[in-house]
């Protein structure tokens, strides 16, 4: 039986990710982060009575697909809100809007209740397996929405922008269709066979559907005037279009009106915010490019995930990425 990664002294773990950072060209905290997006990901889909599930986002693009030639550290799930106890149907031509507001609320305890009831304790039973798991911690937020799994690194290598904690998002007011299985495992994993680490088989929401979810988020950006948070963490999202859109399975999604209709149709049930005007995603308006001063940060928060080591080969230039969101902005509207 092999060993495992996680159960060998920190001293032996540092040599693994140091030897493997040379080989793969990878920074070793990047390949140690990605270790713990892989445990965090078998925990998740090996749990017990789980509530039906997709992965989705940036890390499924880089981790599943290999669209995004970026780290991406978070590990964004949604939970599909049909299969909650609640047969409200948001949907029906009778519904009101504060019908819909209140059966979003539902949702949003939902999924609080099913992260401290369910996620947080199975989590922490999981890492009371490893060994010295004194110093590994799970933390919810108030919501449940935002659950941290902290781990000490054994790098001894400083780093602000890529935390010892792997952040997952849980939602519950989206859909997870459609999906794909596919399996998981750490880049490290195919220089040491020897060794065991942690994977899985993981429910994927399709790459057709996630370029639209990045369209419509990044359309209401640009409606917000400013950039939540100063636009920190948020230029991986153009990023991401850009890279979705020269791969195939972007092209065949922009030619899907429908599943545009379908983002934009729960967008406008679940996500409602006064700036952020989703019908003119089908009205030829959509907004892709925000203002200046916007783009003036956005670059500023690209530059920083370079210079961290998120990108694994030579990245687009911000000025790039822009002209090519801008030509899909044009496209887009030109149906």
């Amino acid at each position: 039986m092999a060993e495992a990664f996680l159960e060998l002294p920190a001293a032996d773990r540092k040599d693994i990710l140091q030897t493997a950072a040379a080989e793969l060209g990878r920074q070793a905290t990047v390949l140690e982060k990605d270790i713990w997006v892989c445990w965090t990901l078998q925990a998740l889909f090996t749990m017990p009575n789980a509530h039906p599930m997709a992965f989705k986002g940036g890390t499924s693009l880089s981790k599943v697909y290999g669209i995004i030639d970026r780290f991406s550290e978070d590990v964004d799930i949604t939970l599909d809100y049909r299969c909650f106890e609640d047969d409200f149907d948001p949907f029906s031509d009778s519904t009101s809007n504060s019908q819909i507001k209140r059966f979003s609320d539902r949702l949003k305890e939902y999924v609080r209740e099913y992260a401290y009831d369910t996620v947080l304790p199975y989590l922490r039973a999981e890492l009371s397996e490893l060994p010295a798991n004194e110093h590994y911690s799970v933390e919810v937020d108030e919501t449940g929405e935002k659950i941290w799994v902290s781990f000490p690194s054994v790098t001894e290598e400083a780093d602000d922008y890529l935390k010892t904690q792997v952040l997952i998002e849980l939602g519950g007011r989206n859909v997870i269709d459609p999906n794909e299985r596919h399996g998981i495992a750490p880049y490290v994993a195919e220089l040491t066979a020897e060794l065991d680490y942690p994977s899985s088989e993981v429910v994927v929401l399709s790459p057709e559907r996630t370029f639209w979810e990045k369209v419509t988020l990044i359309h209401v950006e640009c409606n917000r005037g400013q950039l939540k948070e100063n636009a920190e963490r948020l230029s991986r999202h153009w990023y991401d279009l850009v890279m979705l859109n020269q791969h195939v399975s972007g092209q065949a999604a922009a030619r899907n009106r429908d599943l545009l209709e379908d983002v934009v149709r729960h967008k406008k049930a679940f996500f409602r915010a006064s700036y952020a005007n989703y019908d003119a995603c089908l009205e030829s308006r959509l907004r892709l490019i925000p203002e200046d001063i916007t783009l003036n940060g956005l670059r500023t928060d690209y530059e920083k995930m370079i210079d961290a080591g998120m990108m694994y080969r030579t990245p687009p230039s911000f000025d790039e990425i822009v002209e090519s969101i801008r030509i899909l902005e044009r496209d887009i509207n030109s149906w």
